[in-house]
Parts: structure tokens; C-alpha cells; sequence
């Protein structure tokens, strides 16, 4: 019988060793930090912080003090940046290790506090800044000028006492993938819900709050002892991090991975299809329909209603979209029509990866004997609703809030067939070409095949709503839109949908 040697313990000197061997190989081969690096690094901030410091400083705490009690507008508006905040460490990890460590170190039998420590210490120390920055920026919205140093301490120990409980939920949603989805959808709904309410409390008249609900003493106490229990849960999370599962750390640091690498090779159709593959990979429990068996319905347009409906807990973003509008309408004219725009644009992608397929994939429309003509039709139906709905919301919420006056909700409608369109050739591009010339800017090269990319779709977005776009920017309240602009927009929603279904080929494929 030959023997076999157990694995090496944790707390033994030989896993020391190993520690040692594998960081002076790593140095050997990436070398330490260049001091190049660093300079650039700080160079980058230090400009960034002297062009964008004085806006953003304004932003977080406001000139004019608010008059009378505090507002509601601003707690709600921190809610939505926690929820935002959960959301994204959610989507990287939150606890995560490079691709290259997730395959050899991760299942050797080396300490795992070694290896993530780096990773919760980067959560903590994001949660801890990104909570003190909305705290205060909360407190510069709602307290009387001039605010002392309580007060603002005790905004800042809220917002990041607030941070860190979101941030040790994500982790909790790490460890146990049974409970992420269901807290994933609060998350998402509770971001969403928060935008719509701080709409609505902006069209309807903003609320006030008792100035003496609770003294900052108290706040300040009560947020204190929260974030020392934060942190205290921080740091058991730390020693049980033995006992972590392996499988969510290394779906995280691919995950993470992927993100470099759009990064670092400017690809962003990849991150589109590795966020599509990721989503249908955790729907588990799916369950067929009665939408084709019955065929009431053309098979490609069940085929995106059935995409729409196992993505409900998407649509979550479409409708926190909607009010975003509602905060620009006293802004540029080119900024609300751009949100505008490319949200409608968003809202007609959620069924874009069928086309993409379809264009990746051409075997499979030959299969069901449809013509190009007829899958292009086909495919332009449930986005054109999503978009006219999306549109005849957002412009009827604009409406009630004084700032646009007649029938803006069939602009909407009728502007959905368009948005479609452009929907329709986004989703058709392939992968950004980096090998054409470069673009020279004070940042760096830039390939003009990514700018051609990143304005796929758009171009004809922007010709096809001329008049959405012409009548936000020349028809502000009081003056009221005229029926002539539905007509226009009517004619060149059409006209871009029989053009596209024209250009289509008489055999499916040649999409």
C-alpha cells in the first residue's frame, strides 16, 4: 500500500513557506510597484480632483442652506445610493481574488484569510467612504447653515454605519447563493422604488420632516454604536472565512476577471454576453409555456415575450428610469434629451440578445422557414412596445410636473417603433474593431472602431426621433405640442421600420 501524505495545515510552517515562495515569484515576474505607475496614478487624481472637485464639492453640500424643515427628498435619495451600492458589489463578489490565484491558490490548502483579507478590506474601507460621502451629502441637503462639526460627523457615521450593513449583507448574499436572487430583486426593487418616490415627491410638492424628530447627539451616538457593530461583524466574517464556500468565491473572481478584460481590451459586446450568459446560468427553476404550443402568436415574437417575462425582476431598472427625467427637466435641453433617448434606447434592449443570436446564428431561423423579412418584422414587435411605453411614461410624468404640456404620451407611443429600430442594429453589432486608426486625445488613443461601436444604433436612434427630440428642446411649458408633431414622428417611425424590414434579405440569415 503506498502511502499518502495528509494535506498541509493550515498554521503549519510549510504553508508559510509556500506563502513565501509563491509572493517571490509573483514579484519576480510583475516586478513590485513602479514608481511610474504610482506617479500616474497621482497625477490622474490630482487633476481629476482640480477639474471636478468645485462641482461635485457643490453637489455634496450645497451653497444655499434649505429653508424651513428638512426635506424627504434627500433620505430617500440616500436610500437609492445604498441600494445602487448593494447592487454593484452584488455584481463584483463582493469578496473576489485574480483568475490566476482562484485556480491554484484558492483550493490549496493555504489560509483563505490570507488570500481575501485584501478583498474584505477593500469592501469595508469602499463601504466606509462611499456611506460617509452620501451621509454628508445628505446632511449638507437638509441641515441649517452653518452646520457644526456634530452635525456632520453625525451625518457621515450614519451614511457609513448604513455602507457597511449593505456591504455585510452582500457578503451574507455571497455565502448563501439560496437567498442572493430573492435579495438581489429587493435590492434592485428598493433602488427603483426609491427614484419613482422621489419623483413623485417632487411633482407633488416635497414633504418636511420635524426639525426636532431626534437631536444630532443622539443621531450621532446611535449611528456611532451601529458602525462599531458593522465593524465587529467585519471582523468575524474575517475568521470565518475559512469556512467560506469555495464555489461563489471563484464565480466572483471570474466574474471580476471579466471586467478587467473589458477594460483592458476595450470590449464592451463581450461584457453584454457574459452578463446574458450569467443571467440564464442562474435561472434554475424555468418552466415552459403555453405561448408556442398554442401558437396564437408568431413563434419569434413568443419567443421575446417569454424573454420579457423571465426578466421580470429586470424591469425593476426601467421604471426606476423613468423618473430620472424628472430631476433633469430643469437642466440642459441636450441632457434630458439624451436620458430621454438612450432609456428608451436601454428599455427596447431588454429582448436584444435575441437578435444578436439571430444574427450569430442564422442556421436556426432557416430551420423555421421564415424569411429575413419576416424574422426583422417579427423581432420589432414586443421592442417597439417596451420603448412606446417606456417613452409615453416618462413624458407623461414629465407632463405632470409642469414641464411639458399636450399629448406628449402618444409622441411616446408613436416614437416606440423608432426606438425599436435602433434597438434593432445595436444588437446586431459584433465586436468593436480596434484596428483602425487611432483617435489621439490628452487621456490617451482612442481606436475609432469602438467609437464606431459605442454609436451603432445611435445614429439612427437620433434621426429616426428627430421630432421627440426637437419638440423637448423647442416646446418647454407653457407652449403646447401640436398634433403635426405626432404626424412627423408617426411618418419616420414608419418610414424607418419599412426600411429596415426592405434592407432585410428574402432568405432568413442574411440579417
Amino acid at each position: 500500500m503506498t502511502p499518502i501524505e495528509a494535506p498541509v495545515r493550515p498554521g503549519s510552517s510549510a504553508a508559510v513557506d509556500a506563502r513565501r515562495w509563491i509572493r517571490r515569484r509573483r514579484i519576480a515576474a510583475e516586478g513590485r510597484a513602479d514608481i511610474g505607475t504610482v506617479y500616474a496614478a497621482t497625477l490622474a487624481v490630482l487633476m481629476a480632483a482640480a477639474l471636478l472637485g468645485q462641482p461635485l464639492v457643490r453637489v455634496v453640500w450645497p451653497p444655499d442652506a434649505p429653508g424651513g424643515d428638512p426635506a424627504v427628498t434627500p433620505f430617500v435619495g440616500a436610500v437609492a445610493v445604498l441600494a445602487a451600492f448593494f447592487v454593484v458589489l452584488r455584481q463584483l463578489g463582493p469578496l473576489s481574488v485574480s483568475r490566476s490565484d482562484a485556480t491554484w491558490l484558492l483550493p490549496a490548502p493555504l489560509p483563505r484569510r490570507t488570500l481575501l483579507a485584501p478583498a474584505l478590506t477593500l469592501t469595508t474601507v469602499a463601504a466606509l467612504a462611499v456611506g460617509a460621502v452620501t451621509g454628508i451629502a445628505m446632511t449638507g441637503h437638509v441641515a441649517a447653515r452653518p452646520a457644526g462639526l456634530l452635525v456632520l460627523g453625525a451625518g457621515g457615521t450614519t451614511g457609513a454605519a448604513a455602507a457597511v450593513l449593505a456591504a455585510l449583507l452582500a457578503l451574507a448574499c455571497q455565502r448563501r447563493p439560496s437567498a442572493a436572487r430573492l435579495a438581489d430583486g429587493i435590492g434592485i426593487a428598493i433602488g427603483a422604488g426609491c427614484l419613482v418616490l422621489a419623483a413623485a415627491l417632487r411633482t407633488t410638492g416635497d414633504h418636511r420632516l420635524p426639525s426636532s424628530l431626534m437631536p444630532p447627539v443622539a443621531v450621532l451616538a446611535t449611528s456611532a454604536a451601529a458602525l462599531a457593530a458593522g465593524l465587529i461583524a467585519v471582523v468575524l466574517t474575517w475568521r470565518a472565512l475559512e469556512n467560506w464556500p469555495t464555489a461563489p468565491i471563484a464565480e466572483a473572481s471570474i466574474n471580476a476577471g471579466a471586467y478587467a478584460d473589458v477594460v483592458y481590451a476595450v470590449e464592451p459586446s463581450y461584457l453584454t454576453e457574459m452578463s446574458t450568459r450569467r443571467f440564464w446560468r442562474s435561472r434554475t427553476r424555468v418552466r415552459t409555456t403555453r405561448l408556442l404550443p398554442a401558437r396564437q402568436v408568431p413563434p419569434l415574437i413568443a419567443q421575446d415575450l417569454i424573454i420579457l417575462r423571465r426578466k421580470a425582476a429586470r424591469l425593476w431598472w426601467p421604471v426606476g428610469a423613468a423618473a430620472v427625467p424628472v430631476y433633469l427637466a430643469d437642466g440642459p435641453a441636450w441632457l434630458l434629451v439624451g436620458v430621454v433617448l438612450i432609456g428608451a434606447l436601454a428599455a427596447a434592449g431588454l429582448t436584444a440578445e435575441s437578435t444578436h443570436g439571430d444574427a450569430s446564428n442564422p442556421a436556426m431561423l432557416r430551420l423555421l422557414g421564415a424569411t429575413g423579412r419576416q424574422v426583422t418584422a417579427q423581432r420589432l414587435v414586443v421592442p417597439a412596445v417596451v420603448a412606446g411605453v417606456w417613452l409615453a411614461v416618462t413624458l407623461a410624468v414629465l407632463q405632470a410636473a409642469g414641464s411639458l404640456t399636450g399629448p406628449w404620451w402618444a409622441l411616446g407611443l408613436l416614437a416606440g417603433p423608432a426606438v425599436a429600430v435602433g434597438a434593432f442594429q445595436r444588437a446586431k453589432a459584433s465586436a468593436a474593431s480596434i484596428g483602425t486608426i487611432l483617435i489621439d486625445t490628452p487621456l490617451g488613443a482612442f481606436p475609432a472602431g469602438m467609437l464606431l461601436w459605442l454609436l451603432n444604433g445611435i445614429d439612427v436612434l437620433a434621426v429616426l426621433t428627430l421630432p421627440v427630440s426637437a419638440g423637448l428642446v423647442m416646446l418647454q411649458a407653457p407652449e403646447a405640442l401640436g398634433w403635426h408633431w405626432l404626424l412627423a414622428q408617426a411618418v419616420s417611425s414608419a418610414l424607418g421600420c419599412a426600411l429596415l424590414v426592405r434592407r432585410s434579405g428574402t432568405a432568413a440569415g442574411s440579417l
